[in-house]
C-alpha cells in the first residue's frame, strides 16, 4: 500500500492503525522527508519526540518549524526542521492514527529513549 493510500484510509476517521506494515511504510516515508527533503542528519529523524512535534510553531510563510534538541551536532543548539504544510499534515496524521501500531510512543519516528 502506498503512503498516500494509507493517509487517505486514516484521514478523517477515528480508526487507529492495526497493521504494522502500514506503520512501517508511513514511518519510512516521513524519515525520508526529514533526511532527503530537508537535508537533516538521520539523528534528527531518529530523536524527534512527540513533545517537540506538538510544540512546533508556524512561521509567517506557513511552514511549521520543529526544534529537535537531540541530534549529532546538538551542542550547536536544536536542529530546525521546517515542514511544508502538506508534510506537516502527514506527520500529524501519523501521530494521531499510525504511531499507536507500536509500543514506542515517546519518539516520533523511532524507538529512541525519551529525553
Amino acid at each position: 500500500m502506498q503512503v498516500y493510500e494509507i493517509a487517505e484510509k486514516y484521514n478523517g476517521t477515528a480508526e487507529m492503525c492495526k497493521e504494522l506494515q502500514e506503520y512501517n511504510t508511513f514511518m519510512r516515508f516521513l524519515i525520508s522527508i526529514v533526511i532527503f527533503g530537508h537535508f537533516q542528519r538521520p539523528s534528527v529523524a531518529a530523536n524527534m519526540t512527540i513533545d517537540e512535534f506538538v510544540r512546533a510553531k508556524t512561521a509567517s510563510d506557513s511552514r511549521v518549524i520543529i526544534l529537535v534538541s537531540e541530534h549529532k551536532t546538538g551542542a550547536q543548539g536544536p536542529a530546525q526542521l521546517a515542514l511544508e504544510p502538506a508534510h506537516h499534515k502527514l506527520f500529524a496524521l501519523y501521530a494521531r492514527r499510525l504511531l499507536y501500531c507500536t509500543q514506542f510512543s515517546a519518539c516520533m519516528l523511532s524507538a529512541c529513549s525519551a529525553h
